[in-house]
């Protein structure tokens, strides 16, 4: 009898651990779900709950980080990022990575550079990465640490293929009004040997960006050619438009592709940015509402952004901040999304 008992009592306690880590499952699940929409309260409970389960705490911790950086609470995020760390039990290298890269962001905004630094420094003592050297050339170009900042940013673009990291350190310069050494990197950009339809609408990126809009417009054209559904060369080639201060033509290239559901998004995104730059607000925020019925993942990022400018030129400012809110949500680490954040803090 002490015997069954003794059994039954270990298999009751089982089943208890059981329920309690898929309590602790679903709990971070509705913490995640809740941390996409904005919901930050919500989530930012959720994940404590989790937290106090003692399950999941490397994962909930840094669900915990991501909501408060998402508030631009940076102190403590760095703490709970700090935790995640701390209770790091087989997730793997890309997780701590992914994590340290987080606390690295935080600390910046929260002014502790030096600590900033010796993060990308640990990362990098450990692999050369590309985008982690980016990172610490961009950190060196804003400590004025120009030199530095060249080393890393030669040693990245050495050992990238990436347009995108180009563009990247071609924007840390001309934030700092040093265009001519970013267009430098973009010039090498067009250097890239590449034949595919994505190739051209890069290439049209990279001569959007050096303002050459007629060599911007013929890669674009040739992107279209080989996929007439690319909506990003349709977006991109009505910037070109709007840059010449063709809106009209802009417009009209936009109305083309309204029809079609796999460009329709984008179009309505396009025709957003003509109203805007007629100053109809009223109208761009109707197409931006259009282009998110679609649901498309890919032309929702650009389109929940101009949402956010809309708002702000409307001076809507709660609606702006709570659609910025969700945003940041969504793409933690969007340097746009963040800086609109700060900015709509302040209103």
């Amino acid at each position: 009898m002490k015997k069954k008992l003794y059994v039954t009592a270990i298999v009751l306690a089982v089943l208890l651990v059981g329920c309690a880590r898929g309590d602790a499952k679903s709990a971070y699940t509705e913490a995640s779900t809740q941390l996409v929409s904005g919901s930050y309260e919500e989530a930012e409970a959720g994940f404590r709950k989790v937290i106090e389960s003692g399950y999941y705490l490397a994962y909930a911790y840094r669900g915990l980080g991501l909501t408060q950086m998402s508030t631009s609470n940076y102190a403590e995020a760095c703490i709970a990022f700090e935790r995640a760390l701390l209770n790091v039990d087989g997730q793997g290298a890309d997780f701590t990575k992914d994590v340290n890269l987080y606390l690295a962001f935080c600390r910046q905004r929260h002014g502790e550079t030096d600590k900033t630094m010796e993060i990308y420094n640990s990362i990098l003592a450990r692999e050369t990465d590309p985008d982690v050297l980016f990172l610490r050339g961009r950190l060196n170009m804003e400590l004025g640490n120009e030199a530095a900042a060249a080393t890393d940013f030669d040693k990245a673009a050495t050992l990238s293929g990436d347009y995108d990291l180009y563009i990247n350190i071609y924007q840390a310069y001309a934030s700092h009004g040093k265009r001519a050494d970013g267009s430098d990197y973009l010039e090498r950009a067009l250097k890239i040997v590449n034949t595919s339809q994505a190739d051209y609408y890069n290439k049209g990126l990279v001569n959007y960006y050096l303002q050459n809009y007629d060599d911007a417009k013929a890669y674009l054209i040739q992107a279209l050619d080989e996929d007439p559904e690319d909506s990003g060369s349709i977006l991109l080639l009505g910037r070109v438009y709007l840059a010449l201060n063709d809106v009209a033509d802009a417009r009209a290239m936009f109305n083309e592709y309204v029809d079609d559901p796999s460009t329709a998004p984008a179009a309505y995104n396009g025709l957003a940015l003509c109203d805007m730059e007629d100053d109809d607000y009223e109208k761009a925020l109707a197409n931006v509402e259009k282009g998110l019925e679609y649901g498309n993942s890919t032309a929702n990022r650009g389109l929940l952004f101009n949402e956010i400018i809309i708002y702000e030129h409307r001076r809507d400012w709660a609606m702006a901040k709570a659609k910025s809110a969700a945003y940041i949500a969504m793409y933690p680490a969007d340097e746009a999304g963040l800086r609109e954040n700060e900015f709509l803090s302040t209103r």
